[in-house]
């Protein structure tokens, strides 16, 4: 019986700690009870997220690029979000684990954005960029694309709609 207790009592504690639970990669940030409850706090700093980025827009492609002074796809997604304390993965191929798919049409401010090298479904996840909303002319997103720099952009414009992936959700992931 001692033993039965001291065994789930330290799985217990394992579980709280969150040793023995697969541990989201986003850096931890305390948030109130009313942030917590509250179902427009995702959708606020969603917001918040796509705005800044959106001050980036024309800053240069630059491979590699993980800064202001010029940057590619994915070092501009996690610049980004870094303003907010999240920390994301490396590149494309490590966003698109993160979080959990959502559909075009629930899409909201500060989802990421997906798409692939070439038009088989098969080819890898190669381009990551921000949603900045789903509207009356589709899903209009800002990426750092290699020959503009940061721009807004269309799902529905033929080339990204020919290479998209899909939309995944982040922000109401960290916590």
């Amino acid at each position: 019986m001692s033993k039965k207790f001291l065994v789930g009592s330290f799985l217990v504690i394992l579980s709280l700690s969150g040793i023995a639970n697969d541990e989201a990669p986003f850096k931890k940030k305390p948030i109130s009870e009313t942030e917590a409850s509250a179902p427009n706090y995702y959708l606020k700093l969603g917001n918040d997220v796509q705005r800044y980025a959106k001050k980036f827009i024309g800053t240069r492609y630059r491979r590699g690029g993980k800064a202001a002074n010029g940057f590619d796809c994915s070092g501009f997604v996690i610049y980004v979000f870094k303003k907010f304390g999240m920390k994301l993965g490396a590149c494309s191929t490590e966003l698109v684990k993160l979080g959990y798919d959502v559909e075009t049409e629930t899409a909201m401010p500060g989802d990421l954005i997906f798409f692939r090298r070439g038009t088989n479904p098969k080819s890898g996840v190669s381009h990551v960029g921000i949603v900045v909303e789903y509207g009356k002319n589709g899903l209009k997103f800002i990426h750092s694309a290699s020959s503009k720099g940061v721009t807004v952009s269309y799902l529905q414009d033929k080339y990204y709609s020919s290479h998209f992936v899909g939309v995944r959700r982040v922000i109401d992931c960290y916590r």
